[in-house]
């Protein structure tokens, strides 16, 4: 694999949305993803949902991660929470700690952090609390 190429095949179907942060782009708040989101640039803040994270090459998260599977290929400063997988990649670099029921660490990767397996049951009561349970944006006075 590539590394300017960090592509998940087959994690997301055509009718969920993807959204890219652009590598010359920042953006800092609370995102709410449940398709597929890349960071190719920086973020600052939390991302929840239960979709796919994937950070590029050149992206820089500096925040918390919920997600069903996410993939570095650039920094994280932060927690992971990730229902399914995590995977560093080698151009990789994550500085928290991470949950997950399975993680890939590719040689090469920085990791500085507390690396957490938890059972499914377990991540699912962190998802329940920490995603499900946050009221999404309200637009009806839109």
């Amino acid at each position: 694999m590539a590394n300017e190429e960090i592509v998940l095949s087959g994690s997301v179907n055509d009718e969920q949305s993807n959204s890219v942060i652009g590598r010359d782009n920042c953006f800092s708040g609370e995102m709410r993803s449940d398709g597929l989101l890349r960071i190719d640039g920086d973020y600052c803040g939390v991302i929840r949902g239960y979709g796919v994270v994937v950070v590029g090459q050149h992206g820089r998260i500096k925040g918390d991660i919920y997600a069903r599977k996410v993939r570095i290929g650039g920094k994280v400063k932060g927690t992971v929470y990730a229902l399914e997988r995590v995977d560093i990649l080698s151009t990789g670099k994550l500085v928290g700690d991470m949950y997950t029921k399975r993680c890939q660490l590719e040689e090469g990767m920085c990791f500085t952090g507390k690396g957490n397996i938890l059972p499914e049951q377990q991540l699912e009561e962190i998802f329940t609390r920490q995603v499900k349970n946050t009221p999404k944006i309200s637009m009806d006075d839109f």
